[in-house]
């Protein structure tokens, strides 16, 4: 059996670089013929795709910078705004610049200085970082100097970032690669990096706790909520931790 053919459109150089860096990282060069295919903007993936479809050797998906804040919000925006094309299309939330620092090694391999290390250390989660690209543009000095070699730690990079975890979980089905996250907790700065991050892979407005004084808080409330270590965030988190507890060890005792 021959292995599958992907292609995948991007719109910039850096997404490009990004992709083969993730493909690289998780060797599925080893299950398909991987191809990226630069267009420079969406109008461009939408023209190109609109009558693309998948079959038994050839797979296409398309990757764009997004639009919303949530992953599921954002894929739905895009998949509007390319025309609702058959082929699966993924975003990068919110500008594919984030994704370099999801794993801060990688993003301080390229930085230009030891302040620009700095800057890393300080940053929050990639999806969160205020204009990312101006942030990637202090942090290495131009696009030309955005890392695209070295090793790149997927594991981690998928628990702080729901929008590269779903890619490339999204890039695996397609070619029927098995990709297994093993969740590094001891690289993660704490608990509230995991918990905001799960949050904000469901729709942003969905409602998702329901307070004892009757609040309904959606998820992209409570994620910049434990994100930022407000009293509320806390709260849902600790009340979160303790119920998966409970679960789990009665799940033990059974």
């Amino acid at each position: 059996m021959t292995n599958p053919h992907l292609t995948v459109f991007v719109e910039g150089h850096a997404d490009s670089s990004m992709v083969l860096t993730l493909v690289n990282a998780l060797g599925l060069h080893e299950k398909a013929h991987v191809n990226v295919r630069l267009m420079g903007n969406k109008r461009n993936i939408a023209a190109h795709v609109r009558q693309l479809s998948n079959d038994h050797s050839n797979k296409f998906a398309a990757l764009v910078d997004a639009d919303e804040a949530s992953v599921a919000d954002s894929r739905e925006l895009a998949r509007q705004q390319l025309g609702h094309p058959s082929i699966d299309v993924f975003c990068a939330v919110p500008t594919i610049e984030a994704w370099i620092f999801a794993d801060p090694e990688f993003a301080k391999s390229a930085a230009r200085s030891p302040h620009a290390k700095e800057m890393i250390d300080r940053a929050p989660l990639p999806e969160t970082i205020p204009y990312p690209k101006q942030f990637a543009m202090n942090v290495f000095g131009s696009a030309s100097r955005y890392p695209n070699a070295g090793n790149f730690d997927v594991n981690l990079a998928a628990a702080r970032s729901p929008s590269l975890r779903a890619f490339v979980e999204g890039i695996g089905t397609l070619i029927g690669a098995e990709v297994d996250f093993k969740l590094p907790v001891g690289k993660l700065s704490d608990t509230r990096d995991v918990v905001s991050t799960l949050l904000r892979e469901l729709p942003e407005t969905k409602v998702v706790w329901k307070t004892m004084t009757g609040a309904r808080i959606s998820a992209g409330e409570l994620a910049r909520a434990i994100a930022e270590g407000t009293p509320l965030g806390n709260q849902y988190a600790t009340e979160l931790l303790r119920v998966a507890r409970d679960l789990i060890a009665r799940q033990a005792n059974k």
